[in-house]
């Protein structure tokens, strides 16, 4: 191993070290608990309703209403809990002046970054893989209301959408290292998060909007997760797994970026 790896890895330790758990847990909390509201409380709604829902997403049944929304429990809680963490790696540490002392030390720049960012984005997959677990759990107990998502590929979408974020998010930090102000570090995750829900919204309201796009259908929109959900089986796992050094990428590619900055 050499120097460079070996000091990363030490400064990797003493940041997960300190990094913040209550809100990831608490977070993990509640998207379990979005999916047992959803199993619960939806197949309660009137028929009319849940017909909506699956025409408007083009769900064969119950079961697809039941994990569209379950996805969306995994997205929200996953998303905004790695925000949060992802706006203290650089912006709030500018916002209170501790980012010249941190980068006063030892340390390059794209370590410094890469270090602080990987324990937010590890304990965002964990949010999302928790998640994506109970809404297998979920799926599997409510068999039979529907065949057309198994617990398999419920899971797969999941973890599909969780290295998504963590992608997102590692992405977020080459934009966050030349932003000053945290509010507008905010808007811009907010847009970006905004952007990849837009196409689902499109689709129930406007579905027109797709005709002749199958490519950007099949795509963008969030059930296209269940559409496929037997490639989704595999590809989800692997999805996350490939997401992981991505991020750490991404997350050091933004440290670089900073350090070429004049603006601290």
């Amino acid at each position: 191993m050499s120097a460079a790896s070996l000091e990363f890895s030490q400064h990797l330790r003493r940041e997960w070290r300190f990094a913040p758990r209550r809100g990831p847990l608490i977070m993990m909390l509640v998207g379990v608990l979005c999916v047992v509201f959803n199993h619960l409380v939806l197949p309660l709604f009137p028929e009319r309703a849940i017909a909506f829902m699956r025409v408007g997403f083009r769900l064969d049944d119950l079961a697809g209403v039941l994990a569209l929304n379950d996805l969306m429990g995994v997205y929200f809680p996953t998303f905004f809990v790695g925000l949060a963490g992802s706006l203290g790696v650089v912006l709030l540490a500018r916002e209170e002046h501790r980012l010249e002392l941190l980068l006063a030390k030892p340390v390059r720049t794209a370590d410094l970054v890469a270090a602080r960012a990987v324990p937010v984005l590890a304990w965002t997959a964990g949010v999302g893989a928790v998640t994506s677990a109970a809404m297998a759990v979920a799926m599997a107990a409510h068999a039979g209301i529907g065949t057309s998502v198994s617990a398999l590929g419920a899971l797969g979408g999941g973890l599909f959408l969780t290295a998504l974020t963590v992608v997102l998010l590692a992405a977020l930090q080459v934009a966050f290292v030349r932003i000053s102000d945290p509010f507008t570090g905010l808007l811009v995750a907010c847009g970006a998060w905004f952007g990849t829900m837009m196409p689902t919204a499109v689709l129930l309201y406007r579905p027109d909007a797709f005709v002749g796009r199958p490519a950007a259908l099949h795509g963008l929109a969030m059930p296209s997760l269940l559409w496929h959900e037997g490639t989704l089986g595999w590809l989800g796992p692997l999805s996350l797994l490939l997401a992981l050094p991505l991020a750490v990428a991404l997350a050091r590619a933004a440290g670089a970026r900073l350090e070429r900055s004049d603006a601290l």
